[in-house]
Order: C-alpha cells, then sequence, then structure tokens
C-alpha cells in the first residue's frame, strides 16, 4: 500500500522581545540556527524548523517578540506573529521569570482568544530560588506554568514530553505537507531529514538589493520581511516551494557588508550564517542592483561564492529601474564578466523581483545549473571532444571525469608543462562551452604521461 501523505503540526514560539525564544528555539532543534543576543528584537523574519519527539514530528517556529511599538517593522512583526498563532496548532507561550509585565497580560488575551492549545513557559529558571517566582504567572490563566531554562537546558526534557503529548492529538494522518506556493509537496518531496531531495539555493548580496523580494517572489508569498532601510534581514530564511515538480529550498541570507564595518555581534552572527547557507548550498545566487552596477563588496561576495565551488547566478535585480539606454543585456552581461573574472563560469539573469521580469528564466537556470554541477561526461564523448580540440591533437593523451560536485577531469599530456594555468584556462572554456556547462566551476588537473 503507497505511504500516506502527512501533515507536520506547527508550534508557535511567541512572546515579547529578548525572553529567550530563540534559545528555546535553537535547543529545541538542538542547533544553532537562531540568533541569539542580549539585545532585544534580533529576531524579525519568522524561522522554521523540523522538531522530533518521541518519534513524532513537527515544524516549529521562532518569531519576532511582539511589541507595540508603531514603527514600520513592529507593525509587519505584530502582523507576523497574528498570522502564525491562527497557522499554528500548538502556542508556546514564552515569558521571562523576572519580567512579567502587562505586555505579557495582552499576548495571553490574543492566544486565549485564539482557541488554540497553549503551554506557558516560563523561561530563565536557572535555579531554585528563581523558581519561587513561576507562581505570578498563574494570573496569566492557563495551566501550571513550566519553568525551564532554554540556555542550560533545564526542565527541556520534559518539556518536549510534553510536546509528544499535545502532538499526538494534533497530527492529522491523512494529510499533506503545504508547500510554499500554494501548491503542496508529498513527504518525500519534503523530509525533516534535511530536505535531501531538494535543489539548495542561498540567495546572498550586499544589503537591499533585493534578495528578500527575490525570495517572496520565488516562493509566491511574504516569507521575508522586506523594507526600504538595509539591515532588515538578520537571521537566515528558509522557504521550500516547487517548480515543474521539482522542490527548491531558498535561503534568504543577511546583506553582506565589509568586515570593518561590521560593528554589532548581530552582524557577525549574520555574517557567518551567511557564509554557511553558501557553503551548504549547491546554486548561490548572487543579487545585485542594476541600477548601480557592480561594486567591490560584490565582487568579495562572489569571491566567497567561487571559492566554496558552488554553482553560481548572477541576478541582476532592478532591471525595470533602467532606462531603455541602459537595459543592454549583451552590454551589461560583457560588464559584469569583465568586472568578475574569478567567475567566468556564472549564468547571469536579468530580473526584477518587484515586477516578477525573468522569473521562470531564474528557475529554470537554477536547476539547469543544478544538473550542470552534477553532470558526468562518458570517457568516449570526452576523448571523441579532445580529438576535434585544435590543442588537443598531439597534447592531449586522452582525459576522463574523476569527479562531480563540481565536475572535475583530468588529462594526460605530453609537450605541455602540467602547471600551464592559460593551458588550463583553455581546456575548463572548452569544455564548459561544448558540454554547456554554464553555471559551475570546472576543475581540471593535468598530468605528464
Amino acid at each position: 500500500m503507497p505511504k500516506k501523505n502527512h501533515t507536520y503540526p506547527l508550534i508557535a514560539i511567541i512572546g515579547k522581545p529578548n525572553v529567550g525564544k530563540s534559545a528555546l528555539f535553537n535547543r529545541l532543534i538542538r542547533k544553532r540556527k537562531a540568533i541569539v543576543a542580549e539585545e532585544p528584537s534580533v529576531t524579525r523574519d519568522i524561522n522554521y524548523e523540523f522538531l522530533s519527539c518521541e518519534g513524532i514530528t513537527c515544524r516549529i517556529a521562532d518569531s519576532a517578540g511582539y511589541v507595540r511599538d508603531q514603527n514600520d517593522i513592529s507593525r509587519i512583526t505584530r502582523s507576523l506573529n497574528r498570522q502564525l498563532i491562527e497557522d499554528a496548532g500548538l502556542i508556546l507561550f514564552t515569558c521571562e521569570v523576572q519580567s512579567l509585565d502587562s505586555q505579557d497580560f495582552e499576548l495571553s488575551d490574543i492566544i486565549r482568544k485564539s482557541g488554540k492549545p497553549c503551554i506557558l513557559i516560563v523561561n530563565k529558571v536557572d535555579n531554585e530560588k528563581l523558581e519561587e517566582d513561576v507562581v505570578d504567572f498563574f494570573e496569566l490563566g492557563f495551566d501550571t506554568p513550566l519553568p525551564v531554562s532554554a540556555a542550560h537546558g533545564r526542565n527541556i526534557a520534559q518539556l518536549k514530553r510534553k510536546l509528544a503529548e499535545c502532538m499526538r492529538d494534533l497530527q492529522d494522518v491523512d494529510g499533506i505537507v503545504p508547500g510554499s506556493s500554494g501548491k503542496t509537496m508529498r513527504e518525500s518531496e519534503l523530509s525533516p531529514g534535511g530536505e535531501s531531495s531538494s535543489i539548495n539555493v542561498s540567495i546572498v548580496g550586499k544589503p537591499n538589493v533585493g534578495k528578500s523580494s527575490l525570495l517572496n517572489l520565488l516562493v509566491q508569498k511574504d516569507r521575508a520581511i522586506v523594507m526600504p532601510e538595509p539591515g532588515t534581514t538578520r537571521d537566515t530564511v528558509d522557504e521550500t516551494s516547487l517548480y515543474n515538480g521539482q522542490a527548491l529550498r531558498f535561503v534568504d541570507t543577511a546583506g553582506l557588508r565589509k568586515r570593518r564595518k561590521i560593528r554589532e555581534s548581530v552582524e557577525f552572527y549574520s555574517l557567518v550564517r551567511t557564509e554557511r547557507a553558501i557553503a551548504q548550498s549547491t546554486v548561490s545566487i548572487l543579487v545585485l542592483d542594476a541600477t548601480e552596477g557592480v561594486s567591490t563588496q560584490d565582487k568579495k561576495i562572489a569571491w566567497i561564492i567561487a571559492g566554496e565551488k558552488k554553482g553560481m547566478i548572477i541576478a541582476a535585480n532592478k532591471w525595470d529601474l533602467l532606462e531603455d539606454r541602459q537595459a543592454d543585456e549583451k552590454m551589461f552581461r560583457d560588464d559584469i564578466y569583465y568586472a568578475f573574472p574569478h567567475a567566468q563560469f556564472a549564468d547571469i539573469v536579468p530580473l526584477s523581483a518587484r515586477t516578477g521580469y525573468n522569473k521562470i528564466t531564474l528557475l529554470k537556470k537554477i536547476i539547469k545549473v543544478y544538473n550542470n554541477y552534477h553532470s558526468t561526461l562518458q570517457t568516449a564523448e570526452l576523448n571523441s571532444f579532445i580529438g576535434h580540440l585544435p590543442r588537443g591533437r598531439g597534447d592531449i593523451k586522452y582525459g576522463y571525469q574523476r569527479g562531480t560536485a563540481p565536475p572535475k577531469f583530468e588529462f594526460f599530456i605530453r609537450n605541455i608543462d602540467p602547471r600551464d594555468v592559460n593551458f588550463k584556462r583553455y581546456l575548463t572554456n572548452s569544455i564548459r562551452k561544448n558540454f554547456d556547462l554554464r553555471g559551475v566551476p570546472i576543475e581540471v588537473s593535468l598530468r605528464k604521461r
């Protein structure tokens, strides 16, 4: 009998700023995924991850702190919190043991009105003395508060047992896993084991070039917060979507500034997570602002991608804002390749995250670059190609492919210095052009025979 589709219950961690929601999230999933810092309101976008308790799997979401402020970012995060409460099957209402105040009571009213089951968590209870203060939280009107210390792991095992009990009631074995684009994903396409069947795509670039807008366009939902000021995204934000039956896992990252301009610890943690996102992806989309041209920082980010030997697509965003005389794609491509001599292999897509221009082209190229990254050439066709090279006859005896991800080739030569960089470049470019391997780095090694 075929395996039934499956819906993973959603657990939402809700609370005001600086009560330890991200620390609790990291402790439960046993990863340092969310940025944790002493300053309030570090988390802005919703952070999702799979969680397994006593053999039961769910999705858990870390949220931005719920605040009353009337600035733009606070209004957006409040809206995201309310939507998350509506979507969740279970709420982890998280408070801090020494900071019970009117905001906690306001949130408790919102959660109660939602009608969702709730576990009241009192965090930062690091010792028995602090546990005496937990009695004050009965005033919030929920069942017995559970004292925990996310930082030290106190009572986390008890919390997981309680979560397992609640999740048994939330499971719907006949359901489906919701996709992020209004479509659906079967369990085989979206799994808690790291979504191994999906293509991992990191979206990187300097601040304010439109990375979050691009993520929202590609997954067809407002997944990442978009603001006019730079530096809105701090945590990496990931979402999986389907295109032509292929699962694509997009990771939006914080804008990479020059290291000497990074003064806050939050920015440093964002940088580390961005570099990790590149390392863990197969394809990196380097987003540029087409109206500004190529900056030194863009070049440095391209160096990071090239150094990790990942597939690369350069997305020239805000193409719709260029004047007609500027919007010459061929000239733009030539300028890009001139500016990025270390990334000559990259594919280039002019696009607009605002209007959707070239969205489908970009999706097709992601899959093409992924396939190129894992492509395998038969030895016979490779040697046939060598035989037709002007510098192949007499210089190369034979060659073979010795690996993929990225493609790696070894050639046995004569009358050539194995350290000849120009000959390696010639071979690399010839292979890429002949076998249409654009978008991926190619490794070529030469051996005397």
